[in-house]
């Protein structure tokens, strides 16, 4: 895992035990809901920029 994910990775699992204190299940459910979209949205977002790399290489 790079040095860019890591971080992000420890504070929110920092924000998950923080929640888990703060907010009834119902609220933690929406946010396990919140967090997995935005897993997804980040790989897509890493993919495109993969592929963006790529083009812009291959262009050269």
């Amino acid at each position: 895992m790079s040095k860019q994910t890591e971080a992000p990775t420890k504070e929110i699992s920092t924000l998950n035990v923080t929640a888990k204190k703060l907010y009834s299940e119902e609220v933690q459910a929406e946010l396990a809901e919140l967090q997995s979209d935005i897993d997804v949205l980040f790989q897509q977002l890493q993919s495109l920029s993969r592929q963006r790399l790529t083009t812009a290489g291959s262009a050269q």
